[in-house]
């Protein structure tokens, strides 16, 4: 009987996600994917790009902390350097001054209050902990990519959200907070529907890396479109960085390699998903706590 039942198990691991399931999926997986960018495009309006950049890249950490919580991620303190130096890359890079002679019609960002910034700030903090969330939640529920119909999900997750949320539209204009209008000119439209394609091939490339991989890989990799980014205004724009920049691209570079080979080591070894990892973040808390409680049993003796 009971192997009976663990090959049955077995079995419905292996076949894929049924329309009701993805459905499912998609209606637990759309508020954390619409949260997220919400708080990363609209933290915009009140701080800078350099500290939104920053406080977003701090996502890895959270990835590999809410990871080994779930039991995705393997914590380990090499992971953990190779997160914290790809983090001190992208500070380097986001404080680099890129100047050059189109340089005067880039604009500054308008004087905010400490207050805007500080809200800013948070938002893109925010933004950076849901994401890490739920780029592991993914990887826990779906596990191989094999198993899931991706252009079904996706869709099913847009479905979702335009279900759940189009009265914010009438909300957000009759009290005046955000004005529903549609692009004035064509250009701003033809912005408006590549951004929507490209942010739409994006989003599949990120779900199935993460798949083939791991979170925490996606995470730290998404970081490498910082120094090509500005590569492609260094190339565009006849702009210059100086050697802090490059210091800080080799760093993020490295990092990603980094953590990708203690990945595979990981695999090599069996011990990624569903596996106990080297540091259980909940057992330390609570040795920490027990022995906390000790020495003041002792002490009061």
């Amino acid at each position: 009987m009971h192997q009976s039942q663990d090959l049955a198990s077995l079995r419905n691991e292996d076949e894929g996600l049924t329309l009701k399931e993805t459905a499912k999926l998609a209606l637990e997986f759309c508020i954390l994917w619409f949260l997220a960018n919400y708080f990363a495009a609209a933290c915009l309006e009140y701080t800078t790009v350099a500290s939104s950049t920053i406080l977003a890249s701090t996502s890895s950490i959270w990835t590999l902390l809410s990871g080994s919580l779930m039991r995705v991620e393997r914590f380990t303190l090499r992971k953990f350097i190779g997160v914290c130096a790809s983090l001190s890359g992208v500070i380097l890079i986001s404080m680099v001054d890129v100047s050059g002679e189109t340089d005067e019609n880039r604009g500054s960002f308008p004087h905010k209050s400490p207050r805007e910034l500080a809200i800013g700030d948070v938002m893109a903090f925010v933004s950076a902990v849901l994401y890490g969330f739920y780029a592991v939640f993914m990887k826990k529920r779906i596990g191989d990519e094999s198993r899931v119909n991706m252009p079904l999900f996706f869709g099913l997750v847009g479905l979702w959200n335009t279900f759940l949320l189009w009265p914010g539209f009438f909300v957000l204009h009759f009290t005046g907070v955000e004005d529903f209008s549609l692009p004035p000119t064509k250009r701003i439209l033809t912005i408006v529907l590549v951004n929507s394609a490209s942010s739409l091939v994006s989003d599949f490339c990120w779900a199935y890396s993460m798949l083939l991989t791991s979170p925490l890989i996606v995470t730290v990799g998404l970081s490498l479109t910082i120094p090509l980014s500005l590569v492609g205004q260094i190339v565009l724009d006849s702009q210059y960085a100086s050697i802090w920049y490059w210091v800080g691209a080799a760093i993020v570079v490295l990092s990603f390699v980094f953590i990708n080979h203690e990945d595979r080591r990981d695999e090599e070894e069996g011990v990624l998903q569903g596996a106990d990892p080297v540091v259980d973040l909940r057992q330390s808390f609570q040795s920490v706590r027990q022995s906390l409680s000790r020495q003041n049993s002792r002490g009061s003796v």
